[in-house]
């Protein structure tokens, strides 16, 4: 009887396996169409991607296997592969960082970019853009004194915070680097580039965390006093009842949006595409700001804040792997 069942159980699950004999049938296997499938690279954590492909799976029948790290690590990736045994889109990063691998992407315009916020479009459709992310600088409300908050980029170069900033590295983390980018360009008229560098980097004391995810740990466990981070990581840590707050610094921040892109000789482009159109469907956006703490990037909800200042896309891209050079240098990591 144990033996009977056990060998149905088998048989229910044989699609799942290679398996011989089931009640004299002939071995099969079980096999997916290449038609079906979609490989996703994704710096988003889970909680960003996973009810996105969930759905996407649901509604299309499409199966979607995922990718995970760091927006440059993946990036590099796609570099390094050049089109060869890679996936379909890269899902996530800043779209400074993906501008910058514009060469190991292939154009894509999404039928929807007439409702999309221009801002940051791209002219020659290399990325979609997905979320708008405005950069804020957080900190513990027990330990920093309302009226000792810093309240300025320029006062992240101040020595009186000196050990106490929580920052990701640039060089793995593309949030961090639009920050980074962001000091620079705020702070140029009478600051130049590496003066800026050489004050903040002092003022990190040799600490730079690994992921972007940690800044706001620091800052809530009281590792570090301040961090500077994405409005979206403050606001749901204080939906949390984490003891944090965060301010848009007076000389103004940029809300960057992070994008899709669709990766060079995708395998599955068709389904690539699909998916793109996708994030940008009035579902997805919607999802994005009821539940996921991100901003919409569709024209009726991307309205310009007064502390939004401009964010220039084309000195990023062509100053990037010079001020990761000078970055690392400061740090100690070349």
């Amino acid at each position: 009887m144990k033996k009977r069942m056990l060998q149905a159980v088998v048989c229910l699950l044989a699609p799942l396996f290679i398996f011989g004999g089931c009640g004299g049938q002939v071995q099969e296997e079980y096999r997916l169409e290449e038609s079906n499938k979609l490989v996703i690279y994704t710096s988003h954590k889970e909680e960003i991607y996973g009810p996105i492909v969930r759905e996407f799976e649901e509604r299309t029948g499409i199966w979607v296997e995922v990718v995970n790290g760091a927006t440059n690590d993946l990036l590099d990736r796609i570099k390094e592969e050049d089109g060869k045994d890679s996936g379909d889109v890269m899902f996530g990063g800043g779209v400074d960082s993906l501008n910058a691998y514009r060469d190991y992407f292939e154009p894509y315009v999404s039928s929807k970019s007439a409702q999309l916020d221009d801002a940051y479009a791209s002219p020659d459709g290399v990325y979609t853009v997905f979320s708008r992310l405005p950069i804020v600088i957080v900190y513990n409300k027990k330990l920093v004194i309302s009226a000792g908050t810093p309240r300025s980029w320029r006062d992240l170069t101040n020595s009186h915070w000196q050990g106490s900033i929580a920052f990701a590295d640039p060089d793995r983390s593309g949030s961090s680097y639009t920050a980074l980018l962001t000091m620079i360009q705020i702070l140029s008229e009478d600051m130049s580039e590496e003066e800026v560098l050489e004050a903040f980097v002092s003022n990190l004391d040799g600490d730079i965390l690994s992921d972007s995810g940690d800044v706001i740990e620091e800052v809530t466990a009281g590792k570090k006093l301040i961090g500077i981070t994405q409005e979206e990581t403050v606001l749901k840590e204080i939906d949390q009842n984490a003891d944090i707050a965060m301010i848009y610094p007076k000389e103004g921040t940029v809300a960057v949006p992070d994008g899709s892109a669709l990766i060079k000789n995708a395998p599955h482009r068709e389904n690539a595409e699909l998916f793109i159109e996708f994030t940008v469907s009035e579902d997805v956006q919607r999802l994005l700001e009821d539940r996921l703490y991100r901003r919409s990037v569709r024209k009726e909800a991307a309205d310009k804040e007064t502390w939004e200042v401009n964010y220039d896309l084309e000195y990023s891209g062509k100053h990037r792997e010079a001020i990761l050079a000078e970055w690392k240098e400061l740090t100690g990591q070349q």
